[in-house]
């Protein structure tokens, strides 16, 4: 077998480890191509599809309502907190940290509702933004891991492609995130928030070009790998492509509401949710590393038969908090919430502790993801501890 770096002039046929996969999956092929990148490719296949008839839906339909934004975006959200303040053992070893950040969140939310409703919105949106954003990294660097990094081999080589590597994956979601914010968009992140305007098209066609070329780059650096005897990380270079997919598809390729709401959703929501589930599924599989079911009783939940008991619990308070969302401040959705506040409106005053009050767990999720998902050079502080 060719070493890495070698000119073994033999054929591939007469060469296979120059085809072996080289991907660390974050649990197996067929859990990361159903829960993790199958996702994206799912849903924008779908919009590709379909998307003209899902342009041409004038509202969301309830069905889609429940099972896009209760079912994954908001469910999502309450997922980490399996990963956190559900955890025990966790929860002890972070103990001021996850005291501190939601009320944290609440305070600084309520100083800029204060301020301006709107300026809430805003910071809000910008920062699911920057999550969404650290998320699609985070799971590159996750399928990256084992490959060479600066700290350990400073080669000019190694650093190249490490750049190389982190411009591909943040332009694949910066170069859409640009065309938004230069061209008016029948959609918005948060229904309130107005987002900042980039004046000039200057900045969109010159950041297009270096798009282009970086993905051509990153593109042809892992095909050649191959070739001279370096394998191929398969799962690296489908989380790169789904993610640029699903982005330039959700947003660029497509001018609708619901299109935007469908790919956004599922390409983020579902992928942390199996995130979750499996990193406290491999911690009882890995008695050695982390804790176990006998030392950490929690962790007997995370068993394949119980999935759906995890998926109802995050439905059950996703459907919780949009019923308060819905009685005491949108009152848009009866036919799913029902009348019991209906009419009720509420003091201005009381919306400034209200909103961010309401807004606090999905704040405090952003945050919190910042610490329990850390991500370094070398493929994650945290989830090495259980993955490998």
């Amino acid at each position: 077998m060719a070493t890495l770096g070698s000119t073994d002039s033999r054929s591939p046929a007469q060469n296979p480890g120059r085809w072996r996969s080289t991907t660390k999956w974050i649990y197996s092929p067929w859990f990361d191509a159903v829960f993790i990148i199958g996702p994206s490719v799912l849903v924008t296949t779908i919009v590709l599809l379909f998307g003209s008839r899902i342009m041409a839906t004038p509202e969301v339909p309830i069905w889609v309502f429940i099972f896009l934004v209760l079912g994954i975006d908001v469910a999502h959200v309450y997922s980490s907190l399996f990963r956190t303040y559900f955890d025990k053992e966790e929860f002890a070893k972070r103990r001021t940290l996850y005291l501190t950040v939601p009320l944290a969140c609440w305070g600084i939310g309520a100083v800029l509702y204060a301020i301006q409703p709107m300026l809430f919105w805003v910071v809000l949106a910008y920062a699911a933004i920057w999550h969404f954003v650290r998320q699609q990294y985070g799971f590159f660097m996750l399928y990256r891991r084992g490959e060479p990094v600066p700290s350990s081999d400073p080669s000019t080589a190694v650093k190249w492609e490490y750049r190389l590597d982190q411009a591909a994956v943040y332009l694949a979601t910066f170069y859409p995130l640009i065309y938004w914010h230069t061209y008016p968009k029948a959609f918005g992140w948060f229904d309130q928030a107005e987002m900042l305007r980039i004046p000039t098209p200057l900045v969109e066609k010159g950041v297009a070009v270096v798009y282009a070329l970086v993905m051509a780059a990153f593109l042809l650096k892992e095909a050649r790998k191959p070739f001279v005897g370096q394998g191929f990380n398969l799962g690296k270079v489908a989380l790169l492509v789904s993610t640029a997919a699903s982005w330039y598809v959700g947003i660029v390729a497509f001018n609708g509401d619901l299109v935007f709401t469908i790919v956004n959703i599922v390409s983020h929501g579902v992928p942390y949710m199996a995130l979750v589930w499996i990193y406290q599924y491999r911690k009882t599989k890995a008695p050695v590393q982390a804790e176990t079911p006998k030392t950490n009783p929690f962790l007997r939940f995370f068993q394949w038969k119980f999935i759906p008991l995890y998926v109802l619990a995050l439905f059950a308070i996703a459907y919780a908090e949009e019923w308060v969302w819905d009685a005491v401040v949108w009152q848009e959705r009866a036919d799913v919430f029902g009348k019991a506040l209906a009419g009720f409106t509420p003091a201005p005053l009381l919306l400034i502790f209200l909103v961010p009050l309401l807004s606090m767990p999905q704040a405090a999720h952003y945050v919190l993801d910042a610490f329990i998902w850390r991500v370094n050079k070398g493929g994650g502080t945290e989830l090495r501890k259980v993955i490998g």
